[in-house]
């Protein structure tokens, strides 16, 4: 095979054309899936939101966003005064599923004051690649972190 490659290579410099193998990508180990929980396999290197993340309540969205295939954040997209005078919390949170279940591993909040609208992201947390992981959204309001978060579904 690899004296095929080099032959047919060579070949194609002496006309001045470049042949190159075509990737070949690994597929995820037995029993792995890049879905969320219960889902089929679906592709998770996503640049930019990731599909199926989002929760919209009024004027206040929260989304997962990723980079590729390193890391994961939140964003809070805070349109409007919706809540006078109380400061609204961002959450992004990375649960891996091991031999207890669906634990957190990862959690980073955000805390965006009063009157400060638009969008805010949250620090990132590791993206694994054919990890059993998911990750949520999340937003709640208070002085101080909230007790209660209103979060978007789980997404890989």
């Amino acid at each position: 095979m690899v004296v095929r490659l080099l032959t047919a290579a060579v070949l194609a410099l002496g006309v001045g054309a470049a042949i190159a193998p075509q990737a070949v990508h690994a597929a995820p180990p037995p029993g792995v899936s890049d879905g969320a929980a219960g889902d089929s396999a679906v592709a998770a290197c996503y640049e930019g939101r990731i599909p199926n993340s989002s929760r919209y309540d009024g004027n206040i969205s929260v989304h997962v966003y990723g980079s590729a295939c390193t890391t994961r954040w939140g964003r809070l997209v805070w349109d409007d005064n919706n809540n006078c005078c109380v400061p609204v919390w961002v959450k992004v949170e990375r649960q891996v599923n091991g031999s207890y279940g669906w634990l957190p591993t990862h959690t980073k909040t955000k805390k965006v004051l009063f009157g400060d609208f638009g969008n805010h992201n949250t620090a990132t947390v590791p993206w694994v690649q054919y990890s059993n992981q998911r990750f949520r959204a999340c937003w709640g309001v208070g002085t101080s972190e909230p007790s209660t978060w209103n979060c978007g579904p789980f997404v890989n």
